[in-house]
Formats: structure tokens, sequence, C-alpha cells
């Protein structure tokens, strides 16, 4: 892969014609990335910046540039960094170490008070056989106004409480558990999947924390869409999880695992990356959307399971996997690889990382849902017409 470049502060701000104090900004919103430099100094990605100029200084209304990639609202919950994630001010790859998905849940939900100390509600109505995960979800979160007679309440003061309630039922119905449970959430998808051990369990934790929130990804904004209404929070979470649900993203981490299958030995890693590289196909799990190189929760999970299982032949394949998808697809391991990865590592169902990620990911919907409320406005973009002009009479 080539190098970046990187210019001193002076360059990047002479390319962008500002001042050092709106360069700063620039970092600070996440628009540009800096690293170290010599002494105090820093220095800037140069792609970055030109990426930056080219599109400040594209001639289109602002009405007709793309909605990935650019700022379109303000939240205290999350900022992607060079370093991965920070949940309000908290590195996530730092509370990856030991907190539990429930305190990351109180820190990202701001409560005073723990909202777990409430019981779990209720046994879930009957579900279908036969149910995927995530429509088990969709079922339980549609379900919800039948357990709890305030489902639809928006009491600041409430919906953390309410918040922990649907965490608990939404990761007994991806489980297939027909009633919620106060155990940590861990605890209860170790024990769900049937493994043995701390290890094993602190690397569920690990993953859930790490899952819990990425910003404004795609499911987080169908949440905030729908909060910005005032739609009562189990019918928000249901939008996340149609977003969710698609390929593209939460679903993503099925596709690594079709192709992860067929890899049983060091000797198919070769013959599977050429092949999907001659075909033209995809290597999903590597690259992404907002890191342009590592993503740094996939370079943290996967430490963390070589520490947990050190003689594991599955992690044992990923060294070479990774540094031949680098050379063969230019890109590195994300987010989705890493929970297939130990998904597979761990012996886990073929769902188990999708399951892992959603049971992590509500916890920072949950978050966007609560922030979203505050706001007075309704989210309602303006679309730019490009069809058919209306053909009026004389």
């Amino acid at each position: 892969m080539t190098a970046p470049l990187y210019l001193s502060a002076r360059e990047a701000a002479a390319e962008l014609g500002v001042q050092p104090a709106t360069l700063y900004a620039y970092v600070s919103r996440g628009l540009i990335r800096s690293v170290p430099g010599p002494g105090k100094q820093k220095r800037y990605d140069a792609s970055d910046i030109r990426g930056l100029a080219a599109q400040r200084d594209r001639p289109e209304p602002a009405a007709t540039t793309s909605l990935t990639g650019g700022a379109v609202l303000e939240t205290r919950l999350t900022l992607i960094a060079e370093d991965g994630p920070w949940y309000r001010g908290h590195s996530a790859l730092d509370l990856a170490e030991s907190f539990s998905l429930e305190a990351v849940a109180g820190l990202l939900w701001a409560c005073d008070s723990d909202p777990f100390a409430s019981p779990p509600p209720p046994a879930l109505p009957p579900l279908p056989d036969g149910s995927a995960p995530l429509e088990r979800l969709m079922l339980a979160l549609a379900a919800y106004p039948l357990l709890d007679p305030a489902a639809y309440t928006r009491a600041p003061a409430l919906l953390p409480v309410k918040g922990a309630a649907l965490l608990r039922l939404g990761v007994a119905a991806l489980l297939g558990q027909p009633v919620p449970s106060a155990e940590p959430l861990h605890r209860q998808i170790a024990a769900a999947f049937d493994l043995q051990g701390d290890a094993a369990e602190d690397l569920i934790r690990a993953a859930l924390v790490l899952s819990a929130d990425h910003e404004l990804n795609t499911s987080a904004f169908a949440v905030r869409c729908a909060a910005s209404t005032r739609a009562p929070l189990h019918a928000a979470l249901l939008s996340g999880v149609g977003a969710f649900s698609g390929p593209r993203h939460g679903a993503a981490s099925d596709r690594v695992a079709a192709w992860l299958a067929e890899i049983r030995d060091p000797a198919d890693i070769a013959p599977v990356l050429q092949q999907r590289l001659q075909r033209g196909d995809p290597l999903p799990g590597f690259g992404h959307m907002v890191y342009r190189g590592e993503d740094p929760r996939a370079t943290c999970l996967l430490a963390h399971a070589r520490r947990a299982l050190p003689d594991n032949p599955v992690l044992e394949l990923a060294p070479a996997l990774i540094t031949l998808a680098a050379e063969l697809f230019g890109a590195a391991p994300n987010i989705d690889f890493a929970l297939a990865l130990l998904g597979r590592a761990l012996g886990l169902p073929a769902e188990a990382a999708k399951i892992l990620f959603c049971a992590g990911r509500i916890v920072g919907w949950i978050g966007h849902a609560l922030e979203q409320m505050t706001v007075s406005e309704q989210i309602r973009p303006r679309a730019t017409y490009v069809g058919e002009r209306p053909r009026r009479g004389k």
C-alpha cells in the first residue's frame, strides 16, 4: 500500500487558504486527521486536505452533495478519531479492556443512576418458529407495548430505564431466549453460545463494547430520524434494526463468514483471495467508509483475541490473510472481519458475529434516540429534483 503524504500545519493551511486556528477546528470536527510530528508539531494527511479543498470548492449547490462523509448534525456521544471511537471522551479501545456493555450504556446515555437496577421486562410473546435473530428482534420490539404500559413514555427520567429494559429484551430476542435476564449481557451471550471459561466471556464483553457506537452510521441516523418525530423508543430502535439488517451494514459479517468458511488451513488463503480478485468479487470485511487505513476496533479485538487464545488455529491464520488482503485488495480489516473471525475461532454459530454486533449497537441506538429527543428540530432534509419538469400551459 502507498505510504501517506503528510503536510506541516503551514502547508496544510496554505493549501486550504485558511488560518491555523481554522485548520485545528477542522481536526476537532473530524474533517481532517493529524499525527504527531517532530517536537510538539503536528502533521496533516495530504489526502484529507485535498479532499476537503475539493469538496469545499465544488461549484454544485449544497443540496446536491452526497450524504456520505459530510457532517450533518451535532452529537456528544462518539467522536471517531485516528485511534478509533471515543465514547463521551473515553477511548472505546481502552473501555474494551475492562468495561461491561451495561457500564458503556450508562456512559453513553449520561445516566446519573443505574438504569439496570430495575428488573428486566417479562417473558416475550411467543415468536414464530424458524425466525432469524434480526427477525426475532423486530418482532420483540414491535410487541414491547404489550409488556410495558409505559412503553410510549417520553419522560426524560424514564427513558434510560426503558432503554435498559429494551436492551435486555433485544438481547433475549437475538439469542432466542423467551425470558429477558438481569445477568450481565456478555455472560448471557456466552452461556447461550455454550462458551466456557473467563477468557471466552471476556472476549464477548470486549466485542460488545467495541460495537456499541460509531457516530452517525446509517442505522444510528435512521434511529435519530425516527426519534426526531418523537416516535417512542422501541419504534426508533425498529428503524435502526431495519437499516442494520442490510448486507452493507450489520449483515456484512455474514458475507465475511461465507468466504472465511472456504479457508480451512493456511494453504487455502492465497487461492481463495486470488480467485475473488480474478472474479472481480469484493472482499467483505476489508476497507471502511470512515477509516482509510486500519479499523482500530478490528485491530483491538484481534489483539485481545490473540492474548486470550494464544494457540487458536483460526487466529493463527489472521496475519497471513491480512497481509495478502492488503497486497491484493489494498485494504485493512474492519470490525466485521474481526467479529466473524472471532466467531469462527470460538466455534460459534454462523450468525453469531451479527448477533454480537447488533447486541452492542443497541446501546448506541438508544443513546442516539435519547440525545435526539432533546433537540427541538425535526430531521427533514431536502432533495434536489432531477426528474422531468412540470409542463405547464401558457
